[in-house]
């Protein structure tokens, strides 16, 4: 005789519902992977939000969702702040954060939204040390903490942590490949500026040379019209101020080992500055320098010094492309135990969420940037006893501040 079939309790059907996922899962990868697994989550737990995050930075302060759920179907993906959000304990504190109902009493920023419940569970890298995401489960109603408990959650942690991991790994080998086409470019564009400068220096160095010629010849011969002995005189001095230009062009781009010695930062100031005229008038930005006149001596590669200050001033001439009345100062200062430069624009500045990342390898928000450029000036500045940093609450426009040691005396 045939008894009556068990009804199956509602914690036999959750279970059988997250392994059901677990399944579904496990031979998708990447966007795929991440998007059917806060969908499944939210249909099987009857939740209205569900999310997969990945963190941004260290100390994490931000987030970017790689999934989400939002309410009937998936949104787009965000990035956000932690500060003031419940998910900012799952993050800081590393564990299990649960909110069964309340939810608006505990986080204001949660106070009139329809959030009545959380729970957040960090994601780890391989060590199991670092949290370098977190699952992110609100709704609208009371939960119950019993589905959390569930050891399935390991596995989808675990698999998330995996995914997470690859994608990352799989980020920075694309953008190794394009680092290095990018070096292969600006190493052939060296060897060709390198061999210009060359050339064109011998043109320059006969131009002196015959003005100066010139002048010798008809210098005290009063026969000369007004004006003549002038025009030798500026181009003698223009060929000679061309011929520097391109003889500490050639120096920029040469690939040498850092050579430490003696630099007057006013002096590597004013090179950066005379390399950048003219793409400054061309863009038609206005370029000023104040040095305040005293020497400024640090211990450091003059040219690494360039190539910080050229970054710097590139990144100003970017910011304010086409902008009218567009303006570059820099100012050379003593401080106590130190010199610095600053370098201030009037554009439109860096907003508050690319602030915190200006200085992250490969991260750019140019089109064509390999976002290289802050990251290595900072470790140039850093080797060199150093520092670089960017003045948040300049306004308006950006201001960089390059501060190395003073030379000790």
């Amino acid at each position: 005789m045939t008894g009556t079939p068990r009804i199956k309790s509602r914690d036999e059907r959750t279970q059988e519902l997250l392994w059901w996922i677990v399944e579904a899962t496990s031979r998708t990868t990447g966007e795929e992977f991440f998007n059917s697994l806060v969908r499944s989550l939210a249909v099987a737990l009857d939740l209205k939000y569900v999310f997969i995050t990945e963190c941004l930075d260290q100390p994490v302060t931000r987030v970017r969702t790689l999934a989400r759920w939002n309410g009937s179907g998936l949104a787009q993906n965000v990035e956000y702040n932690l500060a003031g959000q419940p998910c900012e304990e799952t993050i800081r504190d590393n564990r299990v954060c649960f909110y069964p109902d309340r939810l608006a009493d505990v986080f204001e920023s949660k106070r009139g939204t329809d959030r009545v419940s959380y729970c957040g569970i960090p994601i780890l890298d391989s060590s199991g040390q670092r949290v370098i995401g977190h699952f992110a489960f609100f709704d609208d109603k009371q939960m119950e903490s019993a589905v959390f408990e569930n050891p399935i959650f390991h596995i989808f942690a675990s698999r998330a942590a995996a995914e997470v991991q690859r994608k990352r790994a799989e980020a920075d080998s694309h953008r190794r490949l394009q680092l290095l086409a990018h070096a292969n470019r600006v190493g052939t564009a060296g060897e060709l500026a390198s061999a210009i400068a060359h050339e064109v220096n011998q043109p320059l160095t006969a131009i002196t040379t015959y003005a100066q010629a010139a002048l010798r010849v008809i210098e005290g011969d009063l026969r000369m019209p007004v004006g003549v002995v002038d025009a030798l005189k500026g181009i003698a001095a223009q060929a000679g101020r061309a011929a520097d230009i391109t003889r500490r062009l050639r120096s920029f781009v040469r690939d040498t080992e850092p050579h430490m010695e003696a630099v007057d930062l006013t002096v590597a100031a004013g090179n950066a500055v005379a390399m950048m005229e003219a793409e400054a008038r061309e863009r038609r930005i206005g370029l000023h320098l104040q040095t305040g006149g005293a020497p400024l001596m640090v211990n450091a590669d003059a040219l690494q010094v360039e190539q910080v200050l050229i970054n710097l001033l590139r990144n100003a001439f970017d910011a304010q492309a086409g902008m009218h009345g567009a303006r570059i100062d820099l100012a050379c200062s003593l401080i106590p135990g130190a010199a610095e430069v600053e370098v201030c624009d009037n554009g439109p500045g860096i907003p508050a969420d690319t602030a915190v990342r200006v200085f992250d390898a490969f991260y750019t928000t140019k089109p064509s940037g390999v976002g290289i450029g802050l990251a290595l000036s900072r470790t140039i500045a850093q080797a060199f006893g150093g520092s670089l940093v960017l003045d948040s609450g300049h306004a308006p426009g950006a201001r960089f501040v390059l501060r190395l040691p003073l030379l000790a005396r």
